[in-house]
Parts: structure tokens; sequence; C-alpha cells
């Protein structure tokens, strides 16, 4: 095998694995840029238990929600790829929670950073994005 081949293909394949990484942190930085908070699951466990009123935005897919790691009890099931056509749908009915704190979750973040940029775009101001998702979640508080 010719050695620049070899190291056209090598270059290549890291470009191509450098690109994915990039697409899969562009959600996460845009949260970061518009000022969207990461928090850690044990802060909004001892937010929830001291009876502050949180919305729990869960945006993994109904057999995620109902799976093997569950959901945080009283989330809202939404999933990411229907949240801008509920958004749209509900309207004028969301303005009462507009102003409200609301942590997104999914499995492991992945998911969750671009349905918060999603809900700030819709006018939600105090949104934050569960640090670690569902599976950190579950990993605490099972």
């Amino acid at each position: 095998m010719d050695e620049t081949f070899k190291y056209d293909i090598l270059y290549a394949m890291a470009l191509a694995y450098g690109f994915i990484l990039l697409f899969r942190f562009i959600p996460r930085i845009q949260a970061k840029l518009m000022g969207v908070p990461f928090v850690d699951p044990q802060t909004v466990k001892a937010r929830m238990d001291e009876g502050e009123e949180i919305l729990v935005i869960d945006v993994r897919m109904p057999h995620e929600f109902s799976g093997v790691l569950g959901h945080i009890d009283g989330a809202l099931n939404l999933q990411s790829n229907q949240l801008t056509q509920k958004l749209k749908e509900l309207g004028d009915d969301l303005e009462p929670y507009k102003n409200q704190r609301i942590v997104v979750t999914c499995r492991t973040q992945n998911r969750s950073p671009k349905a918060a940029r999603i809900l700030f775009q819709h006018g939600f101001t105090k949104i934050s994005i569960l640090n670690g998702g569902m599976a950190k979640w579950s990993k605490l508080y099972g």
C-alpha cells in the first residue's frame, strides 16, 4: 500500500471523526452561549425536595421515558423532534409558564441542549439542562 494513500485515509478518518464530534457538541455550545446553565441532579433534587416548583421536560422517546432509566416524578414527556410543533399548537396557553423554572432532560444530555434552545427561542426564560441526563439521575436516585 502506498504510504501517501495510507495517510490520506487516516487524515480523512480523523477529519470525519472531528466533524462528528463537532456536530454532537454544537447544541451544547449554543446552549452555553445563550446562557442556559447545566444543573446537577443533586441541585434539582434538593430544590424539588424543598418544595420549589420545577417543570421537568423530558425530551426522550416514550419508550425511553417509561423504560429502564425511568423518569423524574411529574416530568412532562415532550419528544425533542416534536417540541417546536407542540409549542406552536399551545401558543398563548404557554404564557403563564414562560417564567417558571424549567429543567430539560434526556438520556445523557445530548438532546436536551437543542430542546432548551427551542424553549429559549419561544420566550422561556428560566431554563436549565440536567447535567448527565437521566443516566446520571437514575444512577443517583434509581
